[in-house]
Protein backbone atom coordinates (compact mmCIF):
# COMPACT_ATOMS: atom_id res chain seq x y z
CA UNK A 1 0.00 0.00 0.00
CA UNK A 2 1.07 3.43 -0.88
CA UNK A 3 2.32 5.48 2.55
CA UNK A 4 0.55 8.45 2.71
CA UNK A 5 3.45 10.70 1.92
CA UNK A 6 5.15 9.51 -0.54
CA UNK A 7 8.41 10.67 0.09
CA UNK A 8 11.11 8.24 1.11
CA UNK A 9 12.68 7.64 3.34
CA UNK A 10 9.71 9.38 5.53
CA UNK A 11 6.85 6.72 6.36
CA UNK A 12 3.60 8.30 7.95
CA UNK A 13 3.26 6.71 11.62
CA UNK A 14 -0.35 8.73 11.98
CA UNK A 15 -2.46 10.92 9.97
CA UNK A 16 -4.59 13.41 12.13
CA UNK A 17 -7.35 15.61 9.67
CA UNK A 18 -7.63 19.03 11.09
CA UNK A 19 -9.89 20.42 9.17
CA UNK A 20 -7.85 23.07 6.73
CA UNK A 21 -4.59 20.76 7.69
CA UNK A 22 -3.50 17.47 7.79
CA UNK A 23 -1.09 16.68 11.04
CA UNK A 24 1.19 13.69 9.53
CA UNK A 25 3.42 11.82 12.37
CA UNK A 26 6.41 10.50 10.77
CA UNK A 27 9.83 8.96 10.71
CA UNK A 28 12.69 8.03 8.62
CA UNK A 29 15.44 8.66 10.42
CA UNK A 30 19.18 7.88 9.76
CA UNK A 31 21.70 7.29 13.07
CA UNK A 32 24.66 9.51 12.18
CA UNK A 33 27.57 6.98 11.12
CA UNK A 34 30.03 9.52 13.09
CA UNK A 35 30.52 13.10 15.06
CA UNK A 36 30.65 15.40 12.86
CA UNK A 37 32.68 17.39 14.83
CA UNK A 38 35.63 14.91 15.65
CA UNK A 39 34.61 12.13 13.12
CA UNK A 40 34.85 9.82 16.27
CA UNK A 41 32.28 6.92 15.54
CA UNK A 42 31.08 6.62 19.15
CA UNK A 43 27.74 8.37 19.74
CA UNK A 44 25.12 7.58 21.94
CA UNK A 45 21.36 8.48 22.68
CA UNK A 46 20.98 12.32 23.93
CA UNK A 47 16.76 12.52 24.03
CA UNK A 48 14.10 13.45 21.27
CA UNK A 49 13.24 16.63 20.26
CA UNK A 50 9.48 17.35 17.98
CA UNK A 51 10.57 19.24 14.71
CA UNK A 52 7.65 20.71 12.36
CA UNK A 53 7.84 20.28 8.66
CA UNK A 54 5.73 21.45 6.07
CA UNK A 55 4.65 19.68 3.21
CA UNK A 56 3.02 20.50 -0.49
CA UNK A 57 -0.43 20.64 -0.15
CA UNK A 58 -3.06 17.50 -0.56
CA UNK A 59 -6.80 17.35 -1.37
CA UNK A 60 -6.54 21.13 -0.95
CA UNK A 61 -5.24 21.32 2.50
CA UNK A 62 -1.84 22.15 3.73
CA UNK A 63 0.25 19.14 5.22
CA UNK A 64 2.23 20.03 8.55
CA UNK A 65 4.65 16.65 9.09
CA UNK A 66 5.71 15.82 12.84
CA UNK A 67 8.87 14.05 13.49
CA UNK A 68 10.63 13.07 16.99
CA UNK A 69 13.88 13.53 16.08
CA UNK A 70 16.26 11.42 17.94
CA UNK A 71 19.55 13.58 19.36
CA UNK A 72 23.36 11.81 19.61
CA UNK A 73 26.34 13.10 21.97
CA UNK A 74 29.62 12.28 20.54
CA UNK A 75 31.59 10.09 23.75
CA UNK A 76 34.67 11.66 22.43
CA UNK A 77 34.30 15.59 22.03
CA UNK A 78 30.19 15.91 23.91
CA UNK A 79 28.74 17.59 21.12
CA UNK A 80 25.42 16.94 19.97
CA UNK A 81 23.91 16.43 16.65
CA UNK A 82 20.03 15.22 15.61
CA UNK A 83 19.23 11.94 13.02
CA UNK A 84 19.56 12.40 9.51
CA UNK A 85 16.76 13.24 7.51
CA UNK A 86 16.34 13.19 3.67
CA UNK A 87 14.20 15.27 1.59
CA UNK A 88 13.93 17.66 4.42
CA UNK A 89 15.17 21.57 4.05
CA UNK A 90 16.24 21.56 7.89
CA UNK A 91 17.02 25.60 6.99
CA UNK A 92 13.23 26.40 5.89
CA UNK A 93 11.51 23.72 8.37
CA UNK A 94 9.49 22.37 5.30
CA UNK A 95 9.98 19.00 2.21
CA UNK A 96 12.44 19.30 -0.38
CA UNK A 97 9.37 19.13 -3.08
CA UNK A 98 7.84 22.00 -1.29
CA UNK A 99 11.14 24.52 -2.01
CA UNK A 100 10.73 22.73 -5.01
CA UNK A 101 7.34 23.54 -5.56
CA UNK A 102 8.08 26.83 -4.67
CA UNK A 103 10.75 27.39 -6.70
CA UNK A 104 8.74 26.74 -9.58
CA UNK A 105 6.37 29.05 -9.17
CA UNK A 106 7.83 32.18 -7.75
CA UNK A 107 8.87 33.50 -10.89
CA UNK A 108 5.46 33.47 -12.20
CA UNK A 109 3.18 34.21 -9.04
CA UNK A 110 2.98 37.01 -6.36
CA UNK A 111 4.73 35.39 -3.01
CA UNK A 112 1.14 36.08 -1.17
CA UNK A 113 -0.49 34.13 -3.18
CA UNK A 114 1.86 31.06 -2.90
CA UNK A 115 2.12 31.62 0.80
CA UNK A 116 -1.96 31.05 0.87
CA UNK A 117 -1.74 28.14 -1.12
CA UNK A 118 1.49 26.63 1.01
CA UNK A 119 0.34 28.27 4.45
CA UNK A 120 3.99 29.54 5.34
CA UNK A 121 5.08 33.00 5.87
CA UNK A 122 5.02 35.22 2.99
CA UNK A 123 8.68 36.24 4.42
CA UNK A 124 9.75 32.78 3.49
CA UNK A 125 8.63 32.52 0.29
CA UNK A 126 10.62 35.79 -0.55
CA UNK A 127 14.02 33.69 1.36
CA UNK A 128 13.25 30.68 -1.05
CA UNK A 129 12.93 32.82 -3.74
CA UNK A 130 16.49 35.12 -3.10
CA UNK A 131 18.25 31.31 -2.48
CA UNK A 132 16.88 30.26 -5.83
CA UNK A 133 18.04 33.22 -7.62
CA UNK A 134 21.38 32.98 -6.04
CA UNK A 135 21.50 29.26 -7.35
CA UNK A 136 20.37 30.31 -10.82
CA UNK A 137 22.84 33.52 -11.30
CA UNK A 138 25.49 30.73 -10.38
CA UNK A 139 24.58 27.96 -12.69
CA UNK A 140 22.61 29.96 -15.59
CA UNK A 141 25.38 31.84 -17.97
CA UNK A 142 24.78 33.73 -21.03
CA UNK A 143 26.96 33.85 -23.37
CA UNK A 144 28.71 37.12 -24.30
CA UNK A 145 27.33 39.45 -26.88
CA UNK A 146 28.84 40.28 -29.63
CA UNK A 147 27.23 43.41 -30.70
CA UNK A 148 25.87 44.43 -27.08
CA UNK A 149 22.82 47.07 -26.72
CA UNK A 150 23.13 49.39 -23.88
CA UNK A 151 19.21 50.70 -23.16
CA UNK A 152 17.02 51.80 -20.63
CA UNK A 153 13.63 50.86 -18.62
CA UNK A 154 11.80 53.50 -16.57
CA UNK A 155 10.76 50.39 -13.44
CA UNK A 156 8.65 51.26 -10.74
CA UNK A 157 9.27 55.24 -11.28
CA UNK A 158 13.87 54.71 -11.61
CA UNK A 159 15.60 54.11 -14.86
CA UNK A 160 17.42 50.62 -14.86
CA UNK A 161 19.85 49.87 -17.75
CA UNK A 162 19.19 46.76 -19.35
CA UNK A 163 21.83 44.81 -21.54
CA UNK A 164 21.18 43.27 -24.45
CA UNK A 165 22.27 41.11 -27.09
CA UNK A 166 21.47 42.59 -30.24
CA UNK A 167 22.19 39.51 -32.47
CA UNK A 168 20.59 37.56 -31.28
CA UNK A 169 17.42 39.96 -29.81
CA UNK A 170 18.02 38.66 -26.33
CA UNK A 171 18.18 40.23 -22.81
CA UNK A 172 21.76 39.40 -20.98
CA UNK A 173 20.74 41.44 -17.74
CA UNK A 174 18.97 44.19 -15.68
CA UNK A 175 20.51 46.20 -13.80
CA UNK A 176 18.96 48.50 -10.53
CA UNK A 177 20.33 51.99 -11.58
CA UNK A 178 21.80 53.23 -15.01
CA UNK A 179 24.40 55.03 -12.27
CA UNK A 180 27.81 55.66 -13.77
CA UNK A 181 29.42 54.12 -10.82
CA UNK A 182 27.43 50.82 -10.68
CA UNK A 183 28.16 50.35 -14.69
CA UNK A 184 31.82 50.74 -14.72
CA UNK A 185 31.72 48.35 -11.69
CA UNK A 186 29.54 45.61 -13.84
CA UNK A 187 31.38 45.91 -16.95
CA UNK A 188 34.69 45.32 -15.07
CA UNK A 189 33.43 41.99 -13.76
CA UNK A 190 32.07 41.44 -17.00
CA UNK A 191 32.98 37.97 -18.64
CA UNK A 192 35.16 37.34 -21.64
CA UNK A 193 35.11 40.80 -22.64
CA UNK A 194 37.27 40.25 -25.91
CA UNK A 195 33.86 39.31 -27.41
CA UNK A 196 32.43 42.78 -27.25
CA UNK A 197 32.88 44.02 -30.90
CA UNK A 198 30.54 46.24 -30.88
CA UNK A 199 28.47 48.55 -28.68
CA UNK A 200 25.38 50.20 -29.37
CA UNK A 201 23.56 52.72 -27.40
CA UNK A 202 21.13 55.70 -27.27
CA UNK A 203 22.96 58.70 -26.70
CA UNK A 204 23.45 59.22 -23.10
CA UNK A 205 27.44 60.56 -22.77
CA UNK A 206 27.56 58.04 -19.21
CA UNK A 207 27.08 54.83 -21.36
CA UNK A 208 29.74 55.73 -23.96
CA UNK A 209 32.05 56.69 -21.33
CA UNK A 210 31.61 53.53 -19.27
CA UNK A 211 32.65 51.96 -22.39
CA UNK A 212 35.53 53.85 -23.50
CA UNK A 213 36.31 53.17 -19.94
CA UNK A 214 35.60 49.18 -19.70
CA UNK A 215 35.76 47.90 -23.44
CA UNK A 216 38.41 50.72 -24.97
CA UNK A 217 38.41 50.27 -28.95
CA UNK A 218 35.01 48.72 -29.57
CA UNK A 219 33.07 50.21 -32.15
CA UNK A 220 30.34 52.26 -30.41
CA UNK A 221 26.85 52.93 -32.92
CA UNK A 222 24.03 55.23 -31.73
CA UNK A 223 20.97 53.65 -31.92
CA UNK A 224 19.16 54.85 -34.91
CA UNK A 225 15.60 55.30 -33.22
CA UNK A 226 17.42 56.93 -30.89
CA UNK A 227 18.68 59.70 -33.02
CA UNK A 228 15.68 60.47 -35.71
CA UNK A 229 13.73 60.94 -32.70
CA UNK A 230 15.49 63.76 -31.64
CA UNK A 231 13.83 65.21 -35.22
CA UNK A 232 10.41 64.26 -34.00
CA UNK A 233 10.53 65.76 -30.98
CA UNK A 234 12.03 68.99 -32.61
CA UNK A 235 8.62 69.07 -34.62
CA UNK A 236 6.75 68.49 -31.87
CA UNK A 237 8.48 71.52 -29.92
CA UNK A 238 7.31 73.57 -33.04
CA UNK A 239 4.04 72.45 -33.15
CA UNK A 240 3.24 72.61 -29.63
CA UNK A 241 4.77 76.24 -29.62
CA UNK A 242 2.41 77.23 -32.38
CA UNK A 243 -0.74 76.11 -30.58
CA UNK A 244 -0.38 78.12 -27.82
CA UNK A 245 -1.80 81.26 -29.85
CA UNK A 246 -4.61 79.04 -31.95
CA UNK A 247 -7.72 78.71 -30.53
CA UNK A 248 -9.64 75.90 -29.28
CA UNK A 249 -10.96 74.44 -32.08
CA UNK A 250 -7.69 75.25 -34.39
CA UNK A 251 -5.92 73.71 -31.57
CA UNK A 252 -7.31 70.28 -31.23
CA UNK A 253 -7.31 69.63 -34.63
CA UNK A 254 -3.68 70.21 -35.27
CA UNK A 255 -3.08 68.31 -32.10
CA UNK A 256 -5.35 65.30 -33.71
CA UNK A 257 -2.80 65.85 -36.95
CA UNK A 258 0.33 65.54 -34.87
CA UNK A 259 0.98 61.73 -36.02
CA UNK A 260 0.81 63.04 -39.79
CA UNK A 261 3.49 65.69 -38.41
CA UNK A 262 5.71 62.79 -37.46
CA UNK A 263 4.99 60.46 -40.57
CA UNK A 264 7.40 59.86 -43.04
CA UNK A 265 6.05 61.97 -45.81
CA UNK A 266 6.55 58.78 -48.31
CA UNK A 267 4.26 56.67 -46.12
CA UNK A 268 1.45 59.36 -46.31
CA UNK A 269 -1.78 59.51 -48.84
CA UNK A 270 -2.46 61.88 -51.25
CA UNK A 271 -5.30 62.94 -49.06
CA UNK A 272 -3.10 63.41 -46.10
CA UNK A 273 -0.19 65.10 -48.00
CA UNK A 274 -3.06 67.83 -48.96
CA UNK A 275 -3.88 68.25 -45.12
CA UNK A 276 -0.37 68.71 -44.26
CA UNK A 277 0.18 71.05 -47.12
CA UNK A 278 -2.86 73.39 -45.59
CA UNK A 279 -0.79 73.73 -41.92
CA UNK A 280 2.00 74.60 -44.13
CA UNK A 281 0.71 77.08 -45.88
CA UNK A 282 -1.39 78.62 -42.70
CA UNK A 283 1.88 77.72 -40.67
CA UNK A 284 5.04 78.09 -42.79
CA UNK A 285 7.44 77.35 -39.90
CA UNK A 286 5.55 74.20 -39.03
CA UNK A 287 6.39 73.35 -42.48
CA UNK A 288 9.93 74.45 -41.74
CA UNK A 289 10.56 71.76 -39.35
CA UNK A 290 8.63 69.08 -41.03
CA UNK A 291 11.41 69.56 -44.13
CA UNK A 292 14.01 69.84 -41.49
CA UNK A 293 12.86 66.37 -39.98
CA UNK A 294 12.18 64.60 -43.44
CA UNK A 295 15.74 65.70 -44.45
CA UNK A 296 17.29 64.32 -41.40
CA UNK A 297 15.81 61.27 -41.54
CA UNK A 298 17.04 60.93 -44.86
CA UNK A 299 20.73 60.67 -43.15
CA UNK A 300 20.68 57.23 -42.92
CA UNK A 301 19.39 56.12 -46.72
CA UNK A 302 22.61 57.16 -48.05
CA UNK A 303 24.98 54.27 -50.20
CA UNK A 304 27.74 55.11 -48.14
CA UNK A 305 29.10 56.97 -44.84
CA UNK A 306 31.08 59.71 -47.00
CA UNK A 307 27.80 60.90 -48.94
CA UNK A 308 25.38 60.38 -45.32
CA UNK A 309 28.64 62.91 -43.71
CA UNK A 310 28.33 65.30 -46.35
CA UNK A 311 24.35 65.48 -46.21
CA UNK A 312 24.80 65.89 -42.39
CA UNK A 313 27.14 69.09 -42.44
CA UNK A 314 24.76 70.38 -45.44
CA UNK A 315 21.98 69.97 -43.03
CA UNK A 316 23.39 71.46 -40.15
CA UNK A 317 24.48 74.67 -42.25
CA UNK A 318 20.66 74.83 -43.78
CA UNK A 319 18.68 74.70 -40.82
CA UNK A 320 16.20 77.31 -41.40
CA UNK A 321 15.84 80.52 -39.14
CA UNK A 322 12.05 79.71 -38.50
CA UNK A 323 12.91 76.75 -36.55
CA UNK A 324 16.63 76.80 -35.44
CA UNK A 325 16.05 77.43 -31.61
CA UNK A 326 13.82 74.46 -31.42
CA UNK A 327 16.43 72.08 -33.63
CA UNK A 328 19.55 73.42 -31.64
CA UNK A 329 19.49 70.32 -29.01
CA UNK A 330 19.10 68.35 -32.36
CA UNK A 331 21.75 69.79 -34.31
CA UNK A 332 24.28 70.07 -30.82
CA UNK A 333 23.90 66.37 -30.31
CA UNK A 334 24.73 65.01 -34.00
CA UNK A 335 27.96 67.05 -33.45
CA UNK A 336 28.41 65.71 -30.08
CA UNK A 337 27.85 62.42 -31.45
CA UNK A 338 29.18 62.30 -35.01
CA UNK A 339 30.89 59.33 -35.13
CA UNK A 340 29.06 57.13 -33.01
CA UNK A 341 25.95 58.38 -35.31
CA UNK A 342 27.50 57.34 -38.80
CA UNK A 343 29.26 54.03 -37.25
CA UNK A 344 25.85 52.72 -38.49
CA UNK A 345 27.16 52.63 -41.50
CA UNK A 346 29.73 49.78 -40.74
CA UNK A 347 27.07 48.02 -38.37
CA UNK A 348 23.93 48.93 -39.32
CA UNK A 349 21.49 47.67 -36.29
CA UNK A 350 17.85 46.27 -37.47
CA UNK A 351 14.73 47.83 -36.54
CA UNK A 352 14.37 44.67 -34.83
CA UNK A 353 16.20 45.16 -31.87
CA UNK A 354 14.45 48.61 -30.96
CA UNK A 355 10.81 48.12 -32.09
CA UNK A 356 11.42 45.01 -29.26
CA UNK A 357 12.87 47.16 -27.07
CA UNK A 358 9.88 49.50 -27.30
CA UNK A 359 7.58 47.04 -26.63
CA UNK A 360 9.17 45.53 -23.70
CA UNK A 361 9.50 48.93 -21.93
CA UNK A 362 5.48 49.50 -22.53
CA UNK A 363 4.41 46.21 -21.00
CA UNK A 364 7.16 45.97 -18.16
CA UNK A 365 5.57 49.79 -16.83
CA UNK A 366 2.57 47.42 -16.10
CA UNK A 367 3.95 44.17 -14.98
CA UNK A 368 5.86 46.53 -12.64
CA UNK A 369 3.28 47.49 -10.04
CA UNK A 370 3.35 45.90 -7.01
CA UNK A 371 6.87 44.01 -7.14
CA UNK A 372 10.42 44.59 -6.04
CA UNK A 373 12.94 45.27 -8.87
CA UNK A 374 15.08 41.93 -7.99
CA UNK A 375 11.63 39.99 -8.60
CA UNK A 376 10.82 41.66 -11.88
CA UNK A 377 14.10 40.96 -12.90
CA UNK A 378 14.38 37.66 -11.67
CA UNK A 379 11.31 37.09 -13.41
CA UNK A 380 12.63 38.45 -16.80
CA UNK A 381 15.85 36.97 -16.55
CA UNK A 382 15.55 33.53 -15.69
CA UNK A 383 12.28 32.78 -17.07
CA UNK A 384 12.32 29.01 -18.87
CA UNK A 385 10.31 29.49 -21.40
CA UNK A 386 11.82 32.81 -22.77
CA UNK A 387 14.93 31.39 -22.67
CA UNK A 388 14.20 28.39 -24.36
CA UNK A 389 14.27 30.38 -27.77
CA UNK A 390 18.01 31.71 -27.42
CA UNK A 391 19.60 28.04 -25.81
CA UNK A 392 21.75 26.25 -28.99
CA UNK A 393 23.64 23.27 -28.86
CA UNK A 394 26.89 23.99 -30.12
CA UNK A 395 29.08 20.30 -31.30
CA UNK A 396 32.95 20.91 -30.75
CA UNK A 397 35.02 18.68 -32.93
CA UNK A 398 38.78 17.87 -30.90
CA UNK A 399 41.57 16.26 -32.52
CA UNK A 400 43.67 13.84 -30.93
CA UNK A 401 46.95 14.06 -31.08
CA UNK A 402 49.05 11.04 -30.26
CA UNK A 403 52.89 11.02 -29.78
CA UNK A 404 55.15 11.35 -32.90
CA UNK A 405 56.05 7.49 -34.53
CA UNK A 406 59.13 5.44 -34.72
CA UNK A 407 60.70 5.93 -38.15
CA UNK A 408 59.30 2.95 -40.10
CA UNK A 409 56.70 3.34 -42.20
CA UNK A 410 53.99 0.90 -40.89
CA UNK A 411 54.17 3.22 -37.65
CA UNK A 412 53.71 6.56 -39.46
CA UNK A 413 50.60 5.04 -41.45
CA UNK A 414 49.41 3.92 -37.89
CA UNK A 415 50.50 7.92 -36.82
CA UNK A 416 48.52 9.41 -39.26
CA UNK A 417 45.35 7.35 -38.91
CA UNK A 418 45.38 8.27 -35.68
CA UNK A 419 45.89 12.11 -35.94
CA UNK A 420 43.26 11.79 -38.39
CA UNK A 421 40.76 10.53 -35.70
CA UNK A 422 38.68 12.93 -34.01
CA UNK A 423 35.90 13.25 -31.05
CA UNK A 424 33.25 15.25 -31.04
CA UNK A 425 32.01 16.96 -27.52
CA UNK A 426 28.03 18.77 -27.59
CA UNK A 427 27.25 21.71 -25.31
CA UNK A 428 24.41 24.02 -24.89
CA UNK A 429 25.01 27.64 -25.20
CA UNK A 430 22.29 30.36 -23.94
CA UNK A 431 22.00 33.97 -24.74
CA UNK A 432 19.25 35.17 -22.53
CA UNK A 433 15.72 35.27 -22.81
CA UNK A 434 14.70 36.55 -26.22
CA UNK A 435 12.95 39.75 -26.23
CA UNK A 436 10.35 39.19 -28.76
CA UNK A 437 9.13 36.25 -26.78
CA UNK A 438 9.29 38.22 -22.83
CA UNK A 439 7.11 40.53 -24.96
CA UNK A 440 4.36 37.71 -25.69
CA UNK A 441 4.31 36.58 -22.57
CA UNK A 442 3.90 40.20 -21.05
CA UNK A 443 0.71 40.68 -23.23
CA UNK A 444 -0.59 37.46 -22.80
CA UNK A 445 -0.82 37.51 -19.06
CA UNK A 446 2.20 35.35 -18.22
CA UNK A 447 3.97 37.21 -15.57
CA UNK A 448 0.66 37.94 -13.84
Amino acid sequence: MQDFLNLRPLRALEIDDLGDHYRVLADGQAEPPCCPQCQHDGMQGHGRQTQKFIDTPMHGKRVLIEIQRRRYRCKRCGKTTFSGLLNVDSKRQATSRLIAYIEQHCLRRTFAEIARDVGVDERTIRHIFDDYVERLSREVKFETPDVLGIDELKIIGQYRAMITNVTELALFDMLPTRKKADLLAYFQQLPDKHRVRVVTMDLWNVYRQVIDAQLPGRLIVADRWHVVRMANDAVEKVRKLIRKGLDTRTRLKLKDDRFLLLARKRDLDEAQCELLDRWFAQFPALGAAYEAKETFHRLYEHDCRREAERAAQAWLNGIPELVAPQFKETATALRNWWEPVFNYYEHPISNGYTESINRLAKDMNRMGRGYSFDVIRARLVYDEKARRPNRKPLRQRARSTPALPDTSATDYLTFTRAAASTTTESRTIEYGPHIPTLCGLLEAGYFE
